[in-house]
Formats: structure tokens, sequence, C-alpha cells
């Protein structure tokens, strides 16, 4: 499909929404400087003037939505389904319906509704056509690869706010999806969507292998609880014994699926044979088997003790099958992130492992596409709330508005950089220490977190390595370069 005279190029329509503005479009950037630069007083009360770098972002942002949303634009908005999506047509300068169809969620479909839509724009001289939808699973997915392949801008708004809006319509949570088709053509013309786009080349790649890794560790965990609440049940002996559920001596007696009753029975190194033979390859203790015999012995006959243990045996099978995706994924997640060319990061933060840095890097997706640090821990949800008024200042939780998965995974790497490495473990200190406004614990790993994700995008940025100087604030980045 051509690019209609007046639409945005490919370039500026499709992935670099954070680029520069260039020419001038319908919402302008102010150009008055920084609220740390020279203040105009140009009120006549003597009102101080300021333009803030939030400011200054916002309006870019504007700018960059504008270019891609103009008044002459037909809105294609897609509500997502399995099989078969609902799309409204809808004129971006009054949201009138122009019209609506059902479409195969597939690329093909995409194809269709490209060639609906351009005897719409043909009748009501409409040059520009841009596809509006939520990211949904994997749908949005396949329709943006479709669009792409044809040359077609789209625009992705979140979920919360289609749901929001319904509210606001007409004051009801009615759901239909025509009704959703339609809102969510209705944001797009207000500019209310974000600048997410598909993630490509090696960056699509790691983003997968992360999700699939993080999957495996969820069935890890969910089978390690299993495990206890059974064993509390029926073996409580064995974790008063051995109180690491996930050591590999534990786990190779589980899968051995023998009843404490059927292990107290074995001589010591009849058990200890089949319990090298089960640990294979690792190192094998000998005080470790004698010390879950000794537990073996103390356990008591019930009738849930044989279903128990056959429980016990599946879960721990599910645990080493999930180990090993897990340790295959970082394997290959390590050869992928050497191909991002950020390589070099690895082993500059102590106590930041190499696993960390690259699911860190890999949920966040390319660092450069982002033109503020502060983007990342707000990507992740753990950015503080503020509840302000007047002369009234109330700070707040974390909005948790974000990517979960993220947020967990900076929080277990800030646990680890309190312990190993003395700037982030100083940091800590001051937050839990101070006496105004002291933080929680988990307040403060939260707030580490947020430091660690916002010097990964400035060394990712500006491929300078990690500096002690400008962590703590010594120095700027600026000086340090001059």
């Amino acid at each position: 499909m051509g690019n209609p005279e007046g639409c945005p190029s490919d370039a500026a329509a499709a992935r670099h929404f954070h680029s520069p503005p260039g020419a001038a479009a319908s919402v302008a950037v102010v150009e008055e400087p920084l609220q740390d630069s020279e203040i105009h007083n140009t009120e006549p009360e003597g009102l101080e003037m300021k333009v803030t770098r939030g400011m200054r972002r916002r309006s870019a942002k504007l700018e960059r939505r504008a270019r891609l949303v103009t008044p002459d634009t037909l809105i294609a908005g897609i509500d997502l389904a399995e099989k078969e999506s609902m799309v409204m047509f809808v004129r971006a300068r009054d949201k009138v319906r122009l019209g609506r169809l059902r479409i195969p969620t597939t690329a093909a479909g995409v194809r269709t509704l490209a060639r609906r839509a351009g005897d719409l724009q043909q009748r009501h001289q409409l040059p520009c056509l841009v596809l509006g939808m939520e990211p949904c699973s994997q749908y949005w997915k396949i329709l943006a690869k479709g669009a792409i392949g044809i040359g077609l801008p789209y625009a992705v708004v979140q979920s919360f706010v289609v749901a929001r809006a319904r509210e606001l319509d007409d004051l009801t949570r009615d759901k239909t999806d025509p009704r959703d088709a339609a809102l969510i053509a209705d944001l797009v013309a207000d500019l209310r969507f974000t600048e997410v786009q598909l993630e490509t080349g090696v960056w699509a790649e790691l983003r997968l292998l992360a999700e699939a890794r993080d999957q495996r560790s969820v069935e890890r965990r969910s089978a390690l609880q299993e495990q206890r609440a059974l064993l509390q049940l029926a073996w409580p002996a064995l974790l008063e014994q051995v109180t690491d559920l996930s050591g590999s001596h534990l786990q190779a007696t589980l899968r051995l699926g023998l009843s404490p009753l059927e292990i107290a029975g074995l001589t010591l190194d009849e058990f200890a044979r089949r319990l090298r033979d089960e640990h294979r390859d690792r190192r094998f203790m000998r005080w470790m088997a004698e010390r879950i015999r000794t537990a073996a012995g103390a356990a008591a006959d019930s009738d849930e003790l044989s279903a128990a243990v056959l429980r016990i045996q599946l879960a721990a099978e599910r645990i080493k099958a999930a180990q090993r995706a897990v340790e295959i994924l970082d394997r290959r997640m390590q050869d992928a992130f050497e191909r991002t060319g950020l390589g070099w990061m690895r082993g500059l933060i102590h106590g930041l492992g190499d696993v960390n840095l690259v699911n860190l890097l890999a949920l966040t997706g390319d660092p450069g596409r982002f033109d503020d640090a502060r983007c990342l821990p707000k990507l992740a949800g753990s950015n503080p709330t503020e509840r302000s008024s007047g002369q009234s200042h109330a700070p707040g939780g974390i909005h948790r508005r974000g990517r979960k998965v993220l947020r967990l995974v900076a929080y277990q790497a800030a646990v680890g950089l309190v312990q190993h490495h003395a700037d982030f473990r100083q940091r800590f200190l001051a937050l839990t220490q101070r006496d105004h406004h002291r933080l929680e614990k988990k307040q403060a790993y939260i707030a580490v977190a947020n430091k660690l994700l916002r010097t990964l995008w400035a060394m990712a940025t500006s491929g300078r390595a990690y500096d002690s100087q400008i962590a703590l604030g010594i120095v700027r980045s600026e000086d340090q370069a001059a």
C-alpha cells in the first residue's frame, strides 16, 4: 500500500517516536529555557514564568503524536479477539463514525481493512489512515506486523485507559466490541495513545526469551510451594532437618519417589548409593544423606502419605525441568545480548550479575528509545506517587502501572547490590536512617532499584562505564566529560 500525500512517512510513523521533532506541526513546542535556566518575569503582577524540562518533554511528545494523527486522518479502532476483530472507522477531526466491519485477526485481515478503508478515505477526502488498538496478548503483535508489512502506521492505547474511557463515555461499564473499537479510535483522535511499537531485531528476541524465563521461574516457585505444603502435612520432620527446600540433595531425594518409611527401611549405604545416582554429576555430600534418613526415621504413617509422596515427586520433576529450561534460556540470552552492542556493560557494577543485567535490559528493551532515565522506573511501574495540593505534600506508594516482571527483577537486583556494592548500600542506609521521611526497608529497596534502572539507562545511552563519582552526585557527568 502506498503512502498517501500528507501522511507521515514510514520512518516518522513507525518506530522512532522519540526522535527530535522536525518540521512544525499542529502542536507547538515551547522554546523557553528550562526551569534551572534564566527566569523571565513577564507578568505585570511579578509572577515568575517557568518552563520545566517536563513541560518541554510533554510538548515534544504531543507534537510527535500530532504528526501521526492529523485532523484529516481516518482512524481504524480495533477491538481485538482471537479469530475475528471488530473495526470502527472514525474521522479524527470530529470523531464521526464512518463505518464498521469485522476482519480476521491476521495479516490478511489488515490488508482487507486497508482496502476497505481506501474507499472511505476517497469518499471523505481523508488522506491518512492509522490503526488504533490495545496491546492484548499476542494478537496486537500479529496485526502490528501486518500493518508494518504494508507501511501502515499504528498506535497503541493502554487497556487501563480504555477501561476508564468506558465510564467517562456514558457513566457505565458496558462493554461491547463495537463500543470498545469506537472508544479506542476516540482515544487515538485525542492523542491519548502511547509511543509503544514492536521491538525489532535482537531486542525482540531478548524480550521473548525473558518472558519465557519468567514463566519457567514462576513454575519452579509454584512447585516449591506445593512441596512445602505437602511436606508440612505428611513429613514435617524433613523440613526441620533440611531448611533449604530447593537444595540439590533434597530435590534428588524427592525425585526418587520413596516414602519416609521406605527410606527408613534402607541401610544408610543403600540410601546414599541411590541418592548419589540421582544426584549424578553434582558434588555429593554423604552427611546430607544421613540427615535426610534421620528425618525419615522420625516420620509417621498417615492416610495421605502415599498420595503426598507421589505429588511431591511430580513437583520435583517439574522443578528439575524448569531449572533446566532456565539454564538454556540464560545461555541463549547471553549470546543474544552480545549482539545488542551492550556486552561491554557486563561486570561493571559489582554485585549485579550477568543474568540480572541481561534480564533487566531484555525486559526494558533498547534503552536508546527512551529520552530520559526516569522512563525506565515508570516502565516498571516503580515510580513513586504524590498527592499534593497547595501547601500540603503527601508522598504515596509506587504506581504499579508497568511491567511487573521488570519491577520484580529490579527489586531482586537491588537486594543483591545493597549487600555487595558500597554505593548502593550507602544510598540504602541514607534512605532508611534519615530523620525526614525515613523509608522502610522494602521502600528503600524499591528506591535503589529505580536508581539501578536510571544508572543502566545512563550507561547504555552514553557508552560510559559506571562511575561512583557520578552515581553519588559528587560530580556531574557533563563536568567530567569537559
